[in-house]
């Protein structure tokens, strides 16, 4: 093994459980061995070392090759001496059921059971295995799509669950070269998803061609490029968020139990309607993610969301009214208030994160 880690170490303070996503593929097989490393250091230093429990998810989209990655992912765990979870799911079944993309469908599968694992160990941390390319194949996708100014930044080294959970990334930093010569030093052969060959996805093809072409036809380096730029980017949303953190802090209202619905949040109406939009619109989508509506928010509406903000500064009749968000989200003004209000079906009970 290893006598030195690729891994950021600052992000898994010493004496944290760490739950690692574990698919069986390489990055994440290299954050296994490379977190099983770290705990060891730390112990051989007289620290507390760092609980492993890794947490595997089928979602059933490849047949036996998904079937392959649990029992190797189950295997490699036992023959480290690590506790694994497995979760079996049809990822196309909760798609459909949801109105979401596979992808989307994957993603929320996965982040509720790691959420669900944290709700039983003491100081738990989820670490996952997104690494440098990773990050580069992410930013130009988003520039493509016409991304504002946070999505240039990428990925979050650090950020919270929707339950309030440490989620870090220590292997952003980590190309996929660095990756294969860590498992080479590992022996270790992890797993292989054979749809990340497949170019009709377009993050393969942004791999597989768009990179490739720049640097040789035009002899660009868009991988130093986009980190440079995603670090620039990350500055700016590190500002917007400090400032938005604050004003929930300070701004946000939880129903009284009597006389307001259980499923809302509130802010002040005219707090709302006097910020910069680049503040509104942060403020907006924080309360929704207060609510559980962490995505899909678009830029329509925000529009709508302050057209009924107008109406109301100027006057206009907007209490009672409401603008639809996604998923039967609403946004709306009573009174004084901006109401945020979550579907009755988006039940169990939302548990809010900032405690006034």
């Amino acid at each position: 093994m290893k006598n030195n880690c690729i891994i950021d170490e600052e992000l898994i303070e010493d004496g944290r459980t760490v739950i690692i996503g574990l698919s069986g593929g390489p990055d994440s097989v290299c954050l296994l061995f490379e977190t099983l490393a770290l705990g060891a250091m730390r112990r051989e230093s007289g620290g507390e070392g760092n609980p492993v429990i890794c947490a595997h998810v089928n979602h059933g989209l490849r047949g036996k090759e998904s079937d392959g990655d649990e029992a190797y992912a189950v295997s490699l765990c036992r023959k480290l001496a690590v506790s694994i979870e497995v979760r079996r799911v049809s990822a196309e079944d909760f798609a459909k059921e949801k109105g979401v993309t596979i992808e989307e469908a994957g993603r929320e599968i996965r982040y509720a059971f790691f959420d669900e694992l944290c709700e039983k160990i003491e100081n738990p941390v989820i670490a996952l295995a997104h690494n440098m390319d990773d990050q580069m194949e992410t930013i130009f996708m988003r520039i493509m799509r016409g991304t504002g100014t946070d999505g240039l930044a990428g990925i979050a080294r650090e950020r919270k669950s929707a339950a309030g959970y440490k989620i870090v990334r220590p292997m952003l930093g980590v190309s996929k070269k660095d990756i294969a010569k860590a498992l080479l030093a590992y022996d270790e052969n992890a797993r292989e998803d054979s749809s990340n060959e497949n170019t009709k996805y377009f993050r393969n093809k942004i791999r597989m061609q768009v990179f490739p072409w720049l640097e040789e036809t035009l002899g660009l380096d868009p991988g130093r490029s986009l980190l440079r730029l995603s670090e620039n980017a990350a500055e700016d949303r590190d500002f917007f968020e400090l400032v938005v953190s604050e004003a929930m802090d300070e701004f946000i209202e939880y129903p009284d139990g009597e006389s307001e619905s259980e499923f809302s949040c509130f802010l002040p109406a005219e707090m709302l309607a006097a910020v910069h939009p680049a503040i509104r619109h942060r403020l907006i989508k924080a309360v929704f993610a207060e609510l559980g509506l962490c995505s899909d928010i678009a830029a329509v509406h925000l529009a709508s969301a302050d057209r009924l903000l107008k109406l109301w500064q100027e006057g206009g009749e907007a209490s009672g009214k409401r603008v639809e968000f996604p998923q039967d989200y609403t946004f709306g003004i009573k009174g004084k208030k901006a109401v945020f209000r979550m579907p009755e079906a988006a039940e169990p009970r939302w548990k809010p994160r900032r405690k006034k």
